[in-house]
């Protein structure tokens, strides 16, 4: 299997010792990764079926889920699971962005602002959802973090998924009085309000940085005027089911914010980087020297710790039973156990063959086999 030309790009670069020294060691490790994923460098497997007879030999994956070529298998059983869970009612899409005038911030602080900006759209959702003229229930809700805009630049955003209803302090299941569910802009004040009062409060942890010549008072200052400005919180049409933006979601959430189609190298110091966009609807083509590319790239590599996927309310693990509570009142079964994803039913579903073509048993053994080593 030959490399792609985003791991060619990759692999130009961190051969540059200009360019590697100007970024961060876990972002070389990242991209270390992406370019040895599925060559040589990480080893590979044999399939064999039950008589014994070799399938085949492939290369190993890097499994990172930043990368964009290995995590099929994984996105289809997050996408199978999160099916599984789903109740069956309308829902609503609703983005909360964190403002540009904050993004100096996040390259310095990202753990600290990404706890941030889920705790202050999450808690929103739940603030509205609790007041009797919305709701006066739990709804369920499905968080996921996105750093990036279509073009790579920096654009951190959250998309929520919430239910058009919830479970109230009776175990009832119970609907809003309206189709919008929450007004859009007090919702935007009051996520407005907690993200800025939340962002204080992390400027006085130990591990805060402020950026080059910041301090705390020019950042409050900042704060003071953005509360005077209109937020992006962006409500989608009503959905009547929510598998759409699931699936939607599904496209990120176990991969990087790129797809290896998207990507192409002219030569050794251009990059032609193809995307869908917002204002045209057309497709658009950026040329970029390498470095600038991969810069742009890498900023969205997630903390290693800090899952980009959050629950709340009724999706919430721990609301287990308030969650079959619901879908029994929607005629839906109690939630089976999580399901495990087999590499060989998710190769038949992708239409692979499975069976040995010696003597047409099935193909069931994987044996690994070690990095193959470069000859002399």
């Amino acid at each position: 299997m030959g490399k792609h030309a985003l791991q060619h790009i990759l692999e130009n670069f961190l051969a540059t010792p200009d360019y590697c020294h100007r970024l961060p060691l876990h972002y070389l490790k990242v991209l270390d990764k992406l370019t040895a994923c599925r060559t040589a460098a990480l080893g590979g497997h044999a399939q064999y079926c039950e008589n014994n007879h070799l399938h085949g030999i492939w290369y190993n994956s890097c499994k990172h889920r930043f990368c964009p070529q290995c995590r099929g298998m994984a996105t289809e059983e997050w996408l199978i699971n999160t099916k599984n869970i789903l109740l069956d009612c309308p829902h609503h899409h609703i983005i909360f962005t964190l403002p540009s005038e904050l993004n100096d911030l996040w390259r310095y602080n990202q753990a600290a602002l990404t706890n941030v900006l889920f705790h202050a759209a999450q808690q929103t959702l739940l603030q509205f959802a609790k007041d009797p003229q919305y709701l006066a229930a739990q709804p369920a809700i499905i968080s996921a973090l996105h750093t990036w805009g279509r073009s790579l630049s920096l654009h951190p955003h959250i998309h929520t998924l919430i239910s058009h209803g919830g479970v109230n302090a009776k175990g009832e299941w119970v609907t809003p009085k309206k189709d919008t569910l929450f007004p859009q802009k007090p919702l935007m004040i009051v996520y407005r309000g907690k993200l800025c009062a939340k962002l204080k409060e992390a400027m006085q942890r130990e591990d805060w940085r402020f950026p080059p010549g910041m301090n705390e008072t020019q950042v409050k200052n900042r704060l003071n005027k953005l509360g005077r400005k209109a937020w992006v919180v962006h409500c989608c049409p009503r959905y009547e089911h929510a598998t759409g933006v699931v699936k939607y979601l599904s496209r990120y959430v176990k991969s990087g914010p790129i797809k290896k189609q998207q990507v192409h190298c002219t030569n050794h110091s251009l990059v032609c980087f193809y995307y869908q966009s917002h204002e045209t609807k057309k497709r658009e083509i950026l040329k970029l020297p390498i470095e600038t590319f991969v810069r742009r790239l890498v900023q969205h590599t997630p903390l290693s710790g800090k899952p980009t996927l959050r629950y709340a309310g009724l999706y919430n693990s721990a609301a287990r039973n308030k969650l079959n509570q619901a879908r029994e009142a929607l005629g839906q079964a109690v939630v089976s156990a999580r399901m495990i994803l087999q590499w060989q039913d998710f190769l038949a579903a992708k239409g692979h063959e499975n069976c040995c073509e010696t003597c047409g048993s099935p193909i069931t053994r994987m044996v690994k086999v070690q990095p193959f080593r470069k000859s002399a």
